[in-house]
């Protein structure tokens, strides 16, 4: 196993046990996990370089990428957001750069731009320099989380490192699963999860998540001397959901919920309930929102070569 890699199964695992490096809770608030950007940390004090950048997808309120930074001020951080989400008040990018000045964080970049035109275009401000850590932390839809995968290869380190947020989601674990499926020398290195979004949990269950990994993590390893085994996230095999959304996007309307009712009534009744009694693996539905499927997923596990090593 080549040295690189050695390292960042060293930064994962340390993660895991102690946690994050540096913690500023008395100026950085959002929501990930400790051992999330401990990894992040250490990703960036061990392997970047001179000629090599961190690039974050989604950077709401900049806890994650303020965080890792601030750890590594010799090295340049790109943060990707057009804060059309969670931003109702038009106050998250003014609150990063406000909360950088107070940290003395000057090796920052955001670009407030919508994910895709930056990523077609991301020379324009990265320069030269490859990614050798890549977090995606953006729309959780499935498109857009198989070209955050596409689009930034071009621009990848030749070891680099995938981070992929929220893969407690399983239409995030089937982006992650295909991408990986089509693209051999990228393998999965480490995932863990939880059994439900952290907002789904006890107060005690969600700060053992807050301490670990927040909503789930698949982290991808550019393998290009094949040294990992092919190793997927657990995903179904049932398009319901993709087929459903098809439905969606060709009715009339497709932005008009209430429209809703034209696609039930083209269902005969038989259909209708051959739905309802799907099996409850496929279909759980246990809250009002933010359901996962990752009750039963491991809380943890490496490839397999690791743990053969």
């Amino acid at each position: 196993m080549n040295d690189h890699l050695s390292k960042v199964i060293n930064c994962i695992k340390d993660a895991n046990l102690k946690g994050a490096l540096m913690r500023r809770e008395d100026v950085l608030t959002g929501f990930s996990g400790h051992a999330l950007y401990g990894t992040l940390q250490r990703l960036s004090k061990e392997i970047l370089t001179k000629e090599t950048c961190y690039l974050e997808i989604g950077v709401f309120q900049g806890l994650t990428l303020l965080s890792t930074a601030m750890t590594s001020p010799e090295h340049e951080f790109f943060g990707i957001d057009n804060f059309a989400f969670f931003d109702p008040d038009k106050k998250n990018k003014q609150l990063i750069e406000e909360r950088a000045k107070k940290l003395d964080i000057t090796n920052i970049q955001l670009i407030n731009k919508d994910y895709e035109d930056a990523l077609e275009n991301l020379s324009t401000y990265i320069g030269n320099k490859k990614v050798a850590i890549y977090f995606v932390d953006g729309p959780h839809d499935y498109r857009s989380q198989l070209m955050c995968l596409l689009l930034i290869k071009p621009f990848l380190a030749e070891n680099a490192v995938i981070l992929v947020d929220d893969s407690n989601y399983r239409h995030v674990r089937q982006a992650n699963r295909d991408f990986l499926i089509t693209h051999p020398e990228f393998k999965l290195l480490y995932q863990a999860y939880t059994e439900a979004h952290p907002a789904n949990l006890s107060e005690a269950k969600k700060e053992k998540v807050v301490q670990g990994w927040w909503n789930g993590i698949n982290i991808i390893y550019r393998d290009k001397n094949n040294e990992l085994d092919a190793f997927y996230p657990e995903t179904i095999r049932d398009r319901s959901l993709y087929e459903n959304e098809h439905i969606l996007q060709a009715i009339r309307y497709p932005e008009h919920l209430h429209l809703m009712w034209r696609i039930f009534y083209k269902f005969r009744l038989i259909e209708l309930l051959k739905f309802i009694k799907k099996p409850k693996a496929i279909f759980q539905g246990k809250y009002a929102s933010g359901n996962t499927y990752s009750e039963g997923l491991t809380e943890g596990e490496f490839n397999k070569t690791v743990q053969a090593s």
